[in-house]
C-alpha cells in the first residue's frame, strides 16, 4: 500500500528542491544588485538618476560654456580697444543697450545666420608714405591694416606709424580718388585719397611679404 505513495513523495521531493534552487538563484541575484551602504563603506556612488529633460538641459548648458555673454562691461572693453588696439578697427556703435543685445544675438546664433563670411581677422598688410611736404594728420606714415570679410570684398583701415597717435581712418569708396579699395590681395601700388585727414597727393605703398610657406612652417 505504501508503495502507491512513492510517485507523490518523489514528486514533492523534487517541487521542493526546485524551489529551493529557485529561491537561492532569486537571493545572489538580488544581493549582487544590492547598492552599497555609504555609511559602511565611505564610498561615493557614481550612479546618478536623473530626467531625459534634465539631461539635455545639462548637455546644452555644456555646449553654451564658451559662448560669450555681453555685459555693459563688455561694450566699455570694445570701446576702448577701438581706441588703443591697433587691430581693432575704428568703428562707432549704437548705444550701450542696442549693442549689448546685438552681441549676445550674435554669439548665440539667435539672428544673422553666417554665409560667405570666413570670419577673417584685422592684420598688418602694408604701409603708406607720402612725399608731399605738407605734413598730414599721421605725418605721412600710415600702417594699412585689412581683413577678408568674404570672398569678393576686404574691409581696410589705416594707424599712423607712430604709435603715440590713436587717430584710425577707416578707408571707404568715399575717401579714395579711383580705383576703390576692394581686394586684400590686389593692393595698388599708389592710392589717392580725399580726405582732410590726408594730403591730396599719392600715397605710394608698400605691402608686407607674404610668408612662404612652402619652405618653413614657423609663419604659419
Amino acid at each position: 500500500m505504501f508503495n502507491k505513495y512513492i510517485p507523490y513523495i518523489i514528486f514533492s521531493s523534487f517541487l521542493i528542491l526546485l524551489i529551493i534552487i529557485i529561491v537561492s538563484i532569486l537571493y545572489f541575484y538580488y544581493d549582487s544588485q544590492k547598492i552599497p551602504d555609504i555609511k559602511a563603506t565611505h564610498q561615493p556612488i557614481n550612479k546618478v538618476c536623473i530626467t531625459l529633460d534634465e539631461y539635455n538641459k545639462l548637455k546644452n548648458n555644456d555646449n553654451n560654456v564658451n559662448v560669450i555673454s555681453p555685459s555693459k562691461n563688455h561694450t566699455v572693453d570694445r570701446d576702448y580697444r577701438v581706441i588703443n588696439d591697433q587691430l581693432y578697427p575704428p568703428l562707432n556703435r549704437s548705444d550701450n543697450r542696442t549693442h549689448t543685445d546685438m552681441v549676445e544675438n550674435i554669439n548665440r546664433r539667435n539672428m544673422y545666420i553666417r554665409t560667405n563670411d570666413i570670419n577673417d581677422t584685422y592684420r598688418l598688410v602694408g604701409y603708406l608714405t607720402n612725399n608731399s611736404d605738407d605734413k598730414d594728420t599721421g605725418n605721412n606714415n600710415w600702417k594699412l591694416f585689412a581683413r577678408q570679410k568674404d570672398r569678393h570684398i576686404s574691409d581696410f583701415y589705416m594707424k599712423p606709424t607712430d604709435n603715440n597717435n590713436d587717430i584710425k581712418v577707416s578707408i571707404t569708396d568715399d575717401i579714395v580718388v579711383g580705383d576703390r579699395l576692394r581686394d586684400i590681395y590686389n593692393i595698388p601700388n599708389k592710392i589717392t585719397f580725399n580726405s582732410p585727414m590726408l594730403n591730396k597727393t599719392p600715397y605710394d605703398v608698400i605691402e608686407v611679404p607674404k610668408a612662404d610657406l612652402s619652405r618653413s612652417a614657423d609663419y604659419i
